[in-house]
């Protein structure tokens, strides 16, 4: 079951006698929990991207949620995890119970240069249990595992998520273009690794 949190939800205030207190990062107005998260919102704004910062938590059955963005567009949630550790079934409950995508990105952001995802970064599509693909099978939760990536068609200027197996290729867009190239957005991953943002304690 999925429910609207109580402020129970909210965290502690860390006591002003810590001697280690976190450093809040700050870009367009929000305070970021991460500067890894600060980067994924510089990716989002240099490649177009609409998105929402922390816009309401959760309560997934008897487990307290709060999704980092939701990207309005995409009619999807997104989940920023620095490594891998976390919980992948917490996510998948709430993927089903909400009803929507949760992208999870893993790791660092994506070195353009690299041209690949590589082994242990990328982005991981978690699906609801209805979802279908087009020809109407179930899909699995998981949709190419951490492989996908955002991709630019450089024939519509459409961003969809796709697994970078498609990078380049020739008429992989739904725009029905078949000269058109899907193509990685290095100008985005750039901007967002490169970022330096204002800090405060």
């Amino acid at each position: 079951m999925l429910t609207h949190p109580s402020d129970r939800f909210l965290p502690q205030a860390w006591g002003s006698d810590m001697a280690i207190r976190p450093i809040t990062t700050h870009y367009k107005g929000y305070k970021f929990r991460s500067r890894l998260e600060a980067r994924w919102a510089v990716f989002f704004d240099t490649a177009k991207i609409k998105w929402e910062y922390e816009v309401q938590g959760f309560v997934v059955d008897a487990d307290l949620y709060l999704p980092d963005f939701y990207l309005p567009e995409f009619h999807c949630y997104f989940e920023v995890k620095g490594s891998d550790e976390y919980d992948m079934e917490l996510l998948q409950r709430f993927a089903r119970e909400i009803g929507r995508r949760v992208v999870v990105a893993q790791g660092p952001i994506p070195d353009p240069g690299e041209g690949t995802c590589g082994d242990e970064i990328g982005l991981q599509v978690l699906l609801p249990l209805d979802a279908t693909d087009c020809s109407g099978g179930i899909v699995d939760h998981t949709s190419w595992g951490y492989k996908d990536m955002f991709l630019r068609c450089d024939g519509c200027d459409r961003v969809a998520i796709m697994n970078e197996v498609y990078s380049s290729m020739k008429g992989a867009c739904s725009c029905g273009d078949e000269g058109s190239r899907v193509m990685p957005l290095s100008d985005a991953l750039t901007a967002a690794r490169a970022a330096r943002f204002e800090h405060r304690v």
